[in-house]
């Protein structure tokens, strides 16, 4: 298959930009969007700095001020508190604060398939979930994918209560992995990978979507409130942040060199152009789904919310209360940007090589 070039790319996107939304008239001044991602500037969130740097929201009338998080659940009251106007973070956080009573709504898809799961490093004999009996797992308590453990062991097939489980902060965590002084740790794979294997230990990830835990992972969200009474910013910071993804996954290369100019001190370290380079790559294995490819990108499955919304009540508020599926999210605004089948087959193709992290 011949490659799609940048000029063919830049043209279909920019066609799609302007058939989604108006550019401002001329001389309009640009509106200030405040904007958070759930963490550090990484690779999981290139896409809002080289959506920043590119113009992408600029040309649909807004300077956005893109500042990193402190975790999702810090990312979520930020926005349920009106210090940002729009920002990302994981779906299942913000359901979870939607049922504590902050207001709060999904109003896009930025990844589809969770990378939540138990994490072992490549030449590990543990090959299987069943292998974690008699196995030492380092956990964070307050981490998203601990509450879920149980359900990975019930729907996988092991004994929970064989698996000797060691409270760790991340920072240990991850140094007890590299040095076996553990056997596995949990985390989500889009935060633990990209660091594993720019120290030189590459780890394989079993998911627990792969066993009948099909959740979302990150959404873009803002208050009920902002959705309606500034849609026309809400669709022009998705549509931005859409245009963004897009380009990343046709142009990684090319999309890590923007953010690096962007964030020049990402590049600092002889490890943080691969550390991003994996963590796109990532960004990328869960971006690219059916859902994704049928509906266009950002657009939200109802039955998935509803299967998230559950879990969610079952085993993390406990049988507190549960929102109404409805509430949780939006596909009013999503969509706008969807690749033709050989995008979509070249994008794919040049995603495989991090699909090997994961069993």
């Amino acid at each position: 298959m011949s490659r799609i070039s940048r000029r063919e790319f830049l043209g279909y996107a920019a066609a799609g930009a302007a058939a989604a939304v108006a550019g401002p008239a001329l001389g309009q001044p640009l509106q200030k969007v405040k904007y958070t991602t759930p963490w550090v500037a990484e690779g999981s969130s290139l896409y809002a700095y080289v959506a920043k740097r590119q113009g992408f929201w600029r040309k649909r009338g807004y300077d956005v001020e893109v500042s990193r998080g402190y975790g999702s659940v810090a990312a979520t009251q930020a926005i349920a508190q009106g210090q940002f106007d729009i920002g990302h973070a994981v779906t299942s956080v913000m359901i979870l604060q939607k049922s504590k009573g902050l207001e709060l709504e999904s109003v896009a898809q930025l990844t589809y398939r969770n990378t939540m799961g138990v994490l072992v490093l490549r030449d590990s004999p543990i090959k299987t979930p069943k292998d974690l009996e008699g196995k030492t797992v380092g956990i964070t308590p307050t981490s998203g994918e601990v509450p879920f453990l149980p359900v990975f062991a019930k729907n996988a097939g092991f004994d929970l209560s064989k698996v000797k489980l060691v409270n760790m902060n991340i920072e240990v965590r991850y140094r007890a992995l590299m040095e076996k002084q553990i056997d596995a740790m949990t985390d989500f794979g889009i935060s633990a990978i990209p660091p594993l294997v720019a120290q030189g230990y590459p780890p394989r990830c079993m998911l627990y979507s792969n066993y009948g835990m099909n959740m979302y992972e990150s959404s873009l969200m803002a208050t009920p409130k902002i959705v309606k009474d500034r849609p026309e910013m809400v669709q022009a910071i998705v549509d931005g942040a859409m245009e963004a993804v897009a380009f990343s996954l046709l142009h990684p290369e090319e999309a890590i060199d923007i953010f690096l100019k962007e964030v020049p001190e990402a590049a600092m370290t002889a490890s943080g152009r691969n550390n991003i380079k994996v963590g796109l790559g990532i960004f990328q294995f869960a971006a690219l789904a059916e859902d994704s490819r049928r509906n266009g990108f950002g657009w939200a499955n109802e039955k998935a919310f509803a299967e998230m919304n559950e879990l969610v009540a079952t085993y993390l508020t406990k049988g507190g209360p549960k929102p109404a599926v409805a509430d949780l999210y939006t596909n009013r605004f999503a969509g706008k940007q969807k690749f033709s089948e050989a995008q979509w087959a070249e994008a794919k193709k040049r995603n495989e090589e991090f699909a090997k992290y994961f069993a």
